[in-house]
């Protein structure tokens, strides 16, 4: 087993009321080619986390899953599950870009995540947050 699903497995067998919290900075814009770029990377380790817990949560009958969505001037996927949600954005205008996490307590925030880290805790947010139908929360 990886440490990632270590991890999932022991979140899940904890029981702690205390999910992690993915930490978040302030969007901020960056060139094109650098948007694109950490887009890619997020997406990419994404999917890899996404089937270390799914290889952890199928054989207790639950999954997490991951959508993508291209749309004009924008790039994004999304996390599901249950009814636990986060969506990771990447857009695009004026030779510029942002990058912005959507999750059902960000309003009209607008906020990334730090890092490959911030988005382990995500997941492991959504999973725990979906046993309890809490919103995932997130710190800047």
């Amino acid at each position: 087993m990886t440490e990632f699903m270590v991890r999932v497995e022991e979140s899940l067998g904890t029981g702690a009321p205390g999910a992690p919290r993915p930490e978040v900075v302030a969007s901020a814009r960056r060139s094109v080619g650098h948007g694109a770029h950490e887009m890619v990377e997020l997406r990419s380790l994404a999917e890899q986390l996404i089937c270390e817990a799914n290889a952890v949560l199928t054989p207790l009958g639950r999954s997490i899953e991951l959508d993508d969505e291209v749309g004009q001037e924008r790039l994004a996927f999304s996390l599901r599950s249950g009814a636990a949600w986060a969506e990771i954005v990447t857009s695009f205008a004026d030779r510029e870009s942002w990058g912005q996490l959507v999750t059902p307590d960000s309003a009209d925030e607008r906020y990334e995540l730090t890092g490959t880290d911030a988005l382990a805790d995500l997941i492991i947010a959504l999973i725990l947050a979906s046993d309890s139908a809490a919103a995932v929360t997130v710190r800047l």
